[in-house]
């Protein structure tokens, strides 16, 4: 995979900061049953995760990585659709390449009207196989740095 790929968060950062992986899976840890979080992302998270470490157990874990994008157009589109006019856009670079990198579709990560564990059983086999990728994703363990604010 090349090592050059886009990033957005709510905060300045300067060229040269390095981006640890696994924020995601601090938040998703912090939900509980005093109303914090959607319990259905833990849910579906808990399954995706299950099917990694029994199916792909070489990819990385969505809980302990960091999300980006392949492309600037592919980063403004998960910025679009997701309602996050307020980010800042930058390109980044992997500090660790050698640490696992996959590129999952985000598409899969949507809820249905009328979903269950057979369902999201379905679609994450499906995310971490890499086929027919809609909206790609990228997820990896490694740490990044901020290469340049776009």
């Amino acid at each position: 995979m090349p090592n050059k790929y886009f990033f957005a968060c709510s905060y300045p950062l300067e060229v040269g900061s390095v981006i640890l992986p696994g924020n995601w899976g601090r938040i998703v840890g912090m939900y509980n049953t005093n109303g914090f979080g959607n319990p259905w992302i833990q849910y579906r998270e808990d399954v995706f995760e299950r099917v990694r470490r029994d199916e792909y157990p070489n990819l990385p874990s969505r809980l302990q990585s960091i999300f980006l994008c392949d492309s600037i157009e592919n980063l403004r589109e998960f910025l679009r659709v997701t309602n996050r006019a307020f980010d800042l856009t930058y390109e980044v670079s992997l500090v660790d390449p050698a640490e696992p990198v996959h590129r999952g579709c985000l598409s899969l990560l949507d809820f249905e009207s009328k979903e269950g564990i057979d369902n999201f059983t379905r679609k994450a086999g499906l995310y971490w196989s890499g086929i027919g990728i809609t909206r790609p994703e990228i997820v990896t363990t490694s740490r990044v740095r901020i290469d340049a604010r776009i």
